[in-house]
């Protein structure tokens, strides 16, 4: 489970996400028996992939989620010393950030 990082101690909401993913991992591992560095080892068979499946997504998106989040605190950190040390009238200064930032959204018809 040391694959899993844990969160920062001052995000209590991403602590009580990752407290209960591990918490739904391990009562896995132990009703299907597993030990070992592998999480939740191979996919079984039948009906028992449903809920491994359930988990590996579930480890997935928490990952994905810490990733983002990160990347996002970088970026704003990074935008932030940059408009701290630059003047505004400089080209290197950050534009302003796009309300949209995935693209423009369509008009309506």
């Amino acid at each position: 489970m040391e694959e899993i990082t844990a969160p920062s101690n001052d995000d209590e909401d991403e602590q009580r996400t990752y407290t209960r993913l591990l918490t739904a991992i391990s009562d896995y591992r132990r009703r299907h028996h597993r030990a070992g560095p592998d999480i939740l080892a191979p996919r079984p068979a039948g009906l028992g992939g449903e809920e491994w499946d359930h988990l590996t997504d579930a480890i997935d998106l928490y990952t994905h989620a810490r990733v983002r989040r990160r990347l996002e605190r970088i970026r704003e950190r990074t935008d932030a010393e940059r408009a701290a040390i630059l003047t505004p009238t400089s080209p290197l200064h950050p534009p302003a950030r796009d309300p949209h930032p995935h693209g423009r959204q369509r008009p309506m018809r």
